[in-house]
């Protein structure tokens, strides 16, 4: 059992909260007797909430106050989750979703603060059209929320300006390998620019351009029908490790804070370590649950279901993820949740 913003608001007003609606005032909810979960441990404790919020957890709470008494015994709350990596698909593509759809369905599981992607449309190049997702999200999100800044080839200058307000966005967003509308950086004076004068964190979508354009073009020489299951094969795993290897070269180069999105290959594993404490890292990845879920065995049955960038690859990387999930190579477990129509998945080339 966990409570999340959207489960208490459920719980008070019989409603969850919708754009525009007002919260009705919070009641106190006494847990007793439930098995908390933090920080590594699982302890049997009461949890006291007032207006939203968690005032106390201790061996034994009583209160005067009239707070509704919950009894815990053989449950666990959780801490709310935090995603790094989602795609809520507004501004401009709000026939898939919006950020209110996006963020109730993510609050409902249990993920209570988002960070979102910049490939939106327009794509959030500029303060100004980042400040409009936050905007929305003031007015309509239900979780906690912050968004990166998107950079290209020619916009720089404006990805660098959000360094001002570094404690407020999340970083900036970079693929090094084209997935999706404008968004490529493959311009080497850019890339250096960037991890040499960006204040903030650096978040990179990992894939070798060129190599993905060469094992494209090897693939249609081969003059037949390319399927869902060719996906692995031309976004393959030298393409990723020859990005992933790039982008830590130039973080080591001029000291930038890197995080590495969706590692999908046992040999980038390497590139990263479990010897330095997660606080002092420079230099962070990701794994997400398709990457730990599926093979390219996958593909023959699930076909586009499963495609994705990058391509979720061979079986023996499934298992090296999951090793180096749980020896702290890997630090941090994302959806990369990027909805589609299914008409638009069972076109997807």
């Amino acid at each position: 059992m966990y409570l999340t913003y959207y489960h208490y608001q459920k719980l008070v007003t019989g409603n969850s909260k919708t754009p525009g609606t007002k919260t009705k005032t919070m009641q106190i909810y006494l847990f007793k007797n439930i098995q908390v979960v933090n920080e590594g441990k699982t302890e049997t404790k009461d949890v006291l909430i007032k207006n939203g919020r968690i005032e106390k957890i201790e061996n034994q709470i009583n209160t005067t106050e009239n707070a509704i008494e919950i009894n815990g015994e053989g449950k666990h709350l959780l801490p709310g989750a935090i995603d790094d990596q989602v795609h809520f698909r507004e501004p401009g593509l709000t026939h898939k979703a919006n950020i209110y759809t996006e963020s109730k369905a993510a609050v409902a599981g249990g993920v209570t603060s988002f960070m979102e992607m910049p490939n939106t449309a327009p794509p959030a190049f500029t303060l100004d059209l980042l400040e409009d997702k936050y905007n929305i999200a003031a007015q309509t999100s239900l979780a906690n929320y912050s968004f990166y800044i998107g950079t290209s080839n020619v916009n720089a200058d404006d990805t660098l300006a959000a360094n001002k307000f570094k404690d407020r966005i999340c970083g900036i967003k970079m693929f090094m390998g084209s997935s999706t509308g404008n968004l490529l950086v493959d311009n080497p004076l850019v890339l250096h620019r960037i991890f040499g004068e960006s204040e903030m964190l650096i978040a990179t979508h990992c894939e070798d351009e060129k190599i993905i354009k060469a094992n494209l073009q090897k693939a249609l020489d081969e003059n037949r029908e390319l399927t869902a299951a060719d996906h692995p094969i031309i976004r393959n795993e030298e393409a990723c490790f020859e990005s992933s290897f790039y982008a830590i070269q130039l973080a080591k180069k001029y000291d930038s804070r890197l995080h590495i999105l969706h590692i999908t290959t046992e040999r980038e594993l390497q590139l990263f370590t479990n010897l330095i404490p997660l606080k002092d890292k420079r230099i962070t990845a990701e794994v997400c649950v398709h990457h730990l879920h599926f093979t390219a065995d996958d593909y023959e049955r699930q076909g586009n279901f499963i495609k994705c960038n990058p391509a979720i690859k061979a079986a023996h990387n499934k298992e090296a993820l999951w090793k180096a999930l749980l020896d702290d190579r890997l630090d941090v477990i994302a959806t990369d949740h990027a909805p589609h129509t299914f008409e638009e998945k069972m076109s997807l080339t």
